[in-house]
């Protein structure tokens, strides 16, 4: 599918665009992205003040409309970037969580609200990932009692090793680990955190102390870390689901974690200045609404099992979010990666449900 044909496919229709944006999309937007943006906003002012702003969401306005009539319009690069703030605002937004609830559902997600009370209780158990200087590094979730999911790549953070800048990491990954969790053994003070709360705090009794990495998969981006502190965690704990969702493309899933970290490019300085101008790393607590898009290139063990993608919105620090299927309320699949407007993916973790890296360690599937 051509990016002008799956935008096309996930604006809201014109009516509900007329509706939201009026006469002043600009203004409109801006709005939204107070609410909604997947980082916090830090535009402040008039954008009436700013003509470049009110030209790029002109242009958006106008390119929403000719994808209506063709969704296989071809657009200029102008035009996509612009569309983009459309998408992850109306479409396809990270929703905050605030105060044990999404209050802000936009007019395409009726499903989410319908769903609203059982979405909230799933996600309890999604918490951020931070060293013990709360420097954020990913989400992770609980698989069994104590026991948290997340990327190799997060655990990687966690030994200070930099994942996204040294091709070399995963070569350094196994001693790392093992002087990682030495470190942690002497001195608790170095150890990591999960934080399940809906903002970052010291406070929070709901902290749990992250005691070791228990493991992580020689070829798949996953990791297990052994977590203390957290009452009933038992209770928290996600189900994966055994079997994979009624479809594998155009499904309806959700996505919780802490996008941020640091702000995405990609995107047009127009919309980045709306959206991620001054804006905060902090990593909210998101749900973040989308669809699954495809089974693409093969996972690097076996030929048959590929990778899953998705288009819910997702930054850095979503790393090792859960997708959760909206029909059950199941994971069905552990985001790993993406790339700002174009693509994410997913591991389908029904396919490697028999996968040592779950069995030995206990970690069981819901059938």
């Amino acid at each position: 599918m051509q990016e002008s044909e799956w935008i096309a496919s996930v604006l809201p229709s014109q009516q509900q665009l007329d509706h939201v944006l009026g006469n002043d999309p600009a203004a409109a937007l801006l709005g939204l992205a107070k609410s909604r943006a997947p980082i916090e906003t830090g535009f402040v002012g008039d954008p009436g003040d700013d003509p470049a702003l009110k030209k790029e969401f002109a242009v958006a306005q106008l390119a929403a409309a000719a994808l209506k009539q063709n969704s296989s319009a071809v657009l200029s690069t102008e035009q996509t970037q612009a569309l983009h703030a459309f998408v992850h605002l109306l479409a396809r937004p990270a929703l905050r969580v605030v105060d044990g609830a999404v209050p802000a559902i936009p007019q395409s997600w009726e499903r989410l609200k319908t769903a609203h009370d059982s979405v909230i209780r799933r996600i309890r158990g999604v918490g951020r990932i931070d060293t013990s200087t709360r420097q954020h590094v990913g989400t992770g979730w609980f698989v069994a009692e104590n026991l948290l999911l997340t990327n190799r790549h997060v655990a990687g953070a966690l030994c200070g090793l930099d994942p996204h800048g040294d091709p070399a990491w995963l070569d350094k990954l196994p001693a790392a680990v093992v002087t990682t969790n030495a470190l942690w053994d002497q001195d608790p003070s170095q150890r990591a955190v999960w934080d399940p709360a809906e903002a970052p705090s010291a406070a929070s009794t709901a902290i749990g102390t992250i005691t070791k990495i228990r493991t992580y998969h020689q070829h798949l981006d996953m990791a297990l870390l052994d977590v203390t502190g957290v009452a009933n965690s038992k209770n928290l704990v996600l189900r994966m689901h055994a079997a994979p969702p009624a479809t594998l493309a155009r499904h309806d899933v959700y996505l919780a974690g802490y996008p941020g970290v640091t702000p995405p490019y990609g995107v047009s300085p127009q919309v980045a200045k709306l959206l991620f101008r001054d804006a905060t790393s902090s990593g909210l607590k998101r749900v973040s609404p989308g669809q699954l898009v495809a089974l693409v290139e093969d996972l690097p063990i076996a030929a048959n099992k590929p990778r899953e993608s998705h288009d819910g919105s997702t930054l850095g620090g979503s790393s090792g979010s859960p997708v959760i299927d909206f029909d059950n309320h199941r994971v069905v699949a552990l985001h790993y990666s993406g790339q700002y407007g174009l693509a994410n993916y997913a591991v389908p973790l029904w396919l490697v449900k028999d996968d040592p890296f779950f069995t030995d360690n206990g970690v069981r599937f819901a059938s």
